[in-house]
């Protein structure tokens, strides 16, 4: 698990890893960004688009910590690119006044 990789869980919901890489052996969970079907929201200072792996929309607003054990049987879809993921750390700090 690292940070910038797109999971889908178990429940059918798909989540963006952005928390540090190790956070999940040193804690046993990770902060995720819940995504968005594609479309719903606009790309803005809060929200990022995602063309590849998964066309959606991360929202900096819905941030959740997952235990590891949460990824029991969920399947990595692969990381967003370097600039998506700059983008969307921006609108962390943003949302969060960093």
């Amino acid at each position: 698990m690292k940070r910038g990789e797109i999971w889908t869980l178990g429940d059918g919901r798909n989540v963006l890893i952005v928390s540090l890489d190790g956070l999940e052996e040193a804690y046993g969970a990770v902060l995720t960004v819940v995504l968005h079907d594609a479309g719903r929201y606009p790309d803005t200072a809060m929200s990022v688009v995602i063309d590849h792996p998964l066309p959606s929309t991360a929202v900096a607003v819905n941030l959740q910590q997952l235990r590891v054990t949460r990824f029991d049987g969920a399947k990595p879809l692969g990381p967003v690119d370097t600039a998506v993921m700059d983008r969307i750390s921006q609108a962390l700090r943003a949302v969060l006044d960093l």
